[in-house]
């Protein structure tokens, strides 16, 4: 087999690159797959909940909250405006849509968890900013 500058020609004189190239993008390939990382990658495209909270100090306000929400006194929405320490009281406790990652680690978890219930009130859920009680509007992708 001689060799030229751009191309393979085999003992009949025929041109062998399909071959060269198929080698090539083989190793590209192997490179492309070394360089990505799944733990650290953008979640796939589609993956998004919508949820409210009420964010509060204690578990035990949270679970006062819950039981009077679940009894009917007041709406999630309401107890939210009441009670809540975050700014998103303003919206009834309203976050809007998102995908996985923008919130904290254990929030994360109850929310794209595909077993947990939707509409629903969750938790209470410790995190470092405080106790929160979630209820998960929508939730696709998952």
């Amino acid at each position: 087999m001689k060799k030229c500058s751009t191309f393979r020609v085999d003992k009949s004189g025929v041109s062998n690159t399909r071959a060269t190239s198929s080698r090539l993008h083989g190793l590209f390939d192997a490179f492309k797959g070394a360089f990505t990382n799944a733990e650290y990658s953008a979640p796939p495209e589609g993956v998004k909940a919508s949820a409210s909270h009420i964010l509060v100090p204690s578990e035990d306000i949270a679970l006062d909250i819950k039981k009077r929400v679940e009894e009917g006194e007041l709406t999630f929405a309401q107890a939210a405006g009441k009670f809540s320490t975050c700014n998103s009281k303003a919206q009834g406790g309203s976050l809007g849509s998102f995908p996985p990652g923008r919130m904290v680690n254990e929030f994360d978890d109850v929310i794209f968890d595909p077993s947990t219930e939707l509409n629903s009130i969750l938790g209470p859920v410790t995190t470092k900013f405080g106790v929160h009680l979630i209820v998960i509007g929508k939730r696709s992708g998952v």
